[in-house]
């Protein structure tokens, strides 16, 4: 495929490409972010052998770009992301770039705290409206051209939260195949950030930070000493510590937008919802995280403390201030 029949392609697929000069990886034009080429000028910008960039997010139909920069996240990729069959590299980095459809999803770069280096990047555009972009075959850059593997260009459509979460934990997984070992890096769990941790609090750190999860070092219980809590923030972590978990999905799912209601969404409620849920034989984390995001993408309001009023006396937990009466 030349690079003007390429162009064509991905103009025909609605993806926003741009001219870059032969043999190197940026655009020199100004104003690319709002750049788009008409049908009838993709000859004149790309057939003289330039090379194709192409924008990504809204302005490509929400095409994100996954570019796995170090040799783990090569090795560890199909474990651990979404198939897809838009899969392209180069010589040196063969499928070093998964393409996705997903909507609003946002740019963001995964590295290394010991040395800086990047692991990989979600390359989509940014949280500030700034645009990103990538470099599509035939493009030649390095001395290497950039190829399309096997016989398909179909992009694989997810939601932007849960590639993601994909994203996240292969940089996780990165970072245990580098610092502790190849072997559990290939078996993916909950369990990774902890050994990151024990080998290395600053790569633990990282990792929890990454997840959105409380490292192992912060309090569980409360985020704030107990004095700077209010009477309210007191009373729903006692009355979650009193209401056991023996919910199904559905239940738990009930109770954690009541959390979430009844918290206004806070970090304390949070980590009471967390609470819970590590109570029982089921508990992941990362799906507590995913959870906790998804009711503040469409904050409950049909539910509340009431609830969890209900609840906790259910199971014998007593207002303070009812305590005599309670006996």
């Amino acid at each position: 495929m030349t690079p003007i029949d390429a162009a064509h392609e991905y103009h025909r697929r609605g993806w926003a490409v741009v001219p870059v000069p032969a043999g190197q990886k940026a655009t020199i034009m100004a104003g690319w972010p709002a750049f788009r080429v008409a049908p009838g000028d993709l000859p004149r910008l790309f057939g003289r052998g330039e090379n194709i960039g192409v924008i990504l997010g809204a302005s490509s139909g929400e095409l994100v770009d996954v570019d796995l920069d170090c040799a783990e996240a090569l090795a560890l990729a199909d474990l651990y992301l979404p198939l897809t069959r838009a899969v392209f590299g180069r010589a040196s980095k063969r499928g070093s770039h998964r393409l996705y459809i997903a909507p609003s999803a946002v740019y963001e770069s995964f590295a290394d705290p010991t040395t800086g280096k990047t692991l990989i990047e979600l390359r989509a555009a940014g949280r500030d409206g700034s645009a990103h972009m990538t470099l599509f075959p035939p493009s030649v850059a390095d001395g290497e051209r950039r190829e399309w593997q096997g016989d398909a260009i179909a992009p694989a459509v997810t939601e932007a939260i849960a590639l993601r979460t994909s994203a996240v934990w292969l940089a996780v997984g990165c970072l245990v195949h580098r610092h502790v070992g190849e072997t559990p890096a290939r078996d993916p769990g909950p369990d990774l950030p902890g050994l990151l941790w024990e080998a290395d609090h600053a790569l633990g750190r990282r990792a929890y930070h990454w997840l959105g999860l409380p490292q192992p070092d912060a309090s569980r219980r409360y985020l704030r000493p107990r004095r700077e809590l209010s009477r309210d923030d007191l009373d729903l972590a006692e009355m979650m510590a009193a209401i056991p978990n023996s919910f199904d999905w559905d239940g738990w799912n009930a109770v954690g937008m009541a959390i979430y209601a009844a918290s206004g969404g806070s970090q304390d409620g949070f980590v009471a919802f967390d609470d819970l849920s590590a109570r029982s034989s089921k508990y992941q984390p990362q799906a507590v995280v995913e959870r906790w995001r998804n009711f503040g993408r469409s904050p409950p309001s049909r539910t509340g403390i009431g609830k969890l009023i209900a609840l906790a006396r259910a199971a014998g937990w007593c207002p303070s201030e009812l305590q005599d009466a309670c006996r």
